[in-house]
């Protein structure tokens, strides 16, 4: 092992590893159209790779947290991001792996790249929250502001690629995504890691699902991911597909506007945010999403589905940290596995949904109305969108009851005691 690295650069690391896991979930959806026109792939199997996505990273924080107890954090870490590399090789070989099968590589890629997204929220959660730190919301809220910048990322590389050099090449800009996980990875070989609780001080499976707060905190949790994720999944393809916009305007005017206003809100968050309170920051969040959503369906004008945009950016920016930092707050001695399992609940509530508005698209596009101005592809994206404003209301619902059954104590963290 190399010397000289600190938790410093564990931090940093850590920090590349949340923007590579924000890279590898959202890069799919920018691909959506380019594979739909090129491959002949329907809404339905789009919304299948969606599912697949999520149902994958469920799967990853289920099944690795007790290997991570018992095994550390290090190999994981090393892993999944060579997994991601790998799934993103895979994803990108597609056309040459399978001609004229292509869907399937396109689903054993985001098999591989999923699992090491969802090993990475399992990871480096816990990982920030063991280190060092005065403020351990403010820490939570740096790393995910990463995830939002590896968003970022994600929609303007890759959409001004394919506007540069043509949709048919796609798979370059995927192939050029894979290195980054595999040279972090490597890093992670170097850095020191914090240790995990003995096995006994740790509370046990059945005892956590059954603990009320765990159980509000996942309810919470679905909705929230949902209201967060769904955007990404779909704003792409609803932005050129449904409305009608050039793409390069739908990504950089739409998706960009959602992923920097994340950010934004993220980094404000973990710079001033000790006096805020994070319920009531989540609340207002759900509430103002109800609204953005609804903008997004009516589609009133190009101004305020971009500011539609922006506000479910920074309204859900701290929705997905907030809830880990409310349940374990609450449930100390969980360990990873209250990481594991919460993310795994809020990664089923982003596949159920973005599956759902793929199946729902197809629906009502074969039976869109005659004689009305949408076509048939964009009355079925339409009425989908508006079909999800039903999820950040009950986000907000949820939000509320989770502040009034187990308010946030930092001084919790403190005395490391069990609510």
């Amino acid at each position: 092992m190399l010397t000289g690295f600190t938790y410093r650069h564990t931090v940093a690391f850590c920090n590349v590893g949340c923007l590579i896991q924000g890279a590898a979930v959202n890069i799919s959806p920018f691909l959506f159209i380019p594979l739909k026109l090129l491959y002949n792939i329907s809404f339905t199997q789009i919304g299948s790779l969606v599912l697949i996505n999520f149902v994958v990273q469920l799967a990853a924080d289920f099944f690795f947290g007790n290997a991570i107890n018992r095994f550390g954090y290090r190999p994981f870490l090393i892993g999944a991001q060579l997994g991601i590399s790998a799934g993103f090789v895979i994803f990108a070989l597609s056309p040459w792996i399978a001609p004229g099968f292509v869907f399937l590589p396109l689903v054993v890629g985001t098999v591989f790249f999923s699992c090491g997204a969802g090993l990475m929220e399992l990871l480096l959660n816990p990982v920030i929250t063991s280190l060092p730190s005065e403020n351990k919301s403010s820490s939570m809220a740096f790393l995910h502001t990463f995830y939002a910048i590896g968003l970022l990322l994600a929609a303007l590389i890759t959409t001004f690629y394919l506007h540069f050099f043509g949709n048919e090449n796609w798979y370059v800009v995927v192939l050029i995504w894979a290195v980054v996980p595999f040279l972090n990875g490597l890093l992670f070989t170097a850095v020191p890691l914090p240790v995990i609780k003995a096995e006994h001080k740790t509370m046990k499976m059945g005892t956590m699902l059954r603990h009320p707060v765990f159980i509000l905190a996942a309810l919470t949790i679905f909705f929230s991911a949902a209201t967060e994720i769904l955007v990404v999944q779909w704003g792409s393809t609803y932005l050129e597909r449904g409305l009608g916009l050039d793409k390069v305007v739908g990504d950089v005017g739409g998706l960009c506007t959602y992923a920097v206003m994340m950010g934004i809100g993220r980094f404000l968050y973990g710079t001033r945010g000790k006096k805020l309170n994070i319920h009531n920051a989540m609340i207002w969040g759900g509430a103002i999403s109800i609204l953005a959503y609804s903008i997004l369906a009516l589609a009133p004008n190009f101004w305020l589905v971009m500011v539609a945009f922006g506000l479910i950016g920074i309204c859900t920016c701290m929705m997905w940290p907030g809830i880990l930092l409310v349940a374990s707050n609450k449930l100390p001695f969980a360990g990873v596995l209250v990481f594991g399992v919460l993310c795994g609940v809020g990664d089923l509530g982003s596949a159920v949904a973005g599956q759902a508005i793929g199946v729902l698209s197809d629906f009502f596009a074969a039976r869109a109305p005659q004689g009305i101005a949408l076509t048939p592809e964009q009355y079925g994206l339409r009425i989908a969108i508006g079909a999800s404003v039903l999820i950040p209301v009950l986000t907000t619902v949820f939000q509320y009851l989770l502040k009034k059954v187990a308010p946030y104590r930092p001084e919790a963290e403190k005395a490391g005691e069990e609510s």
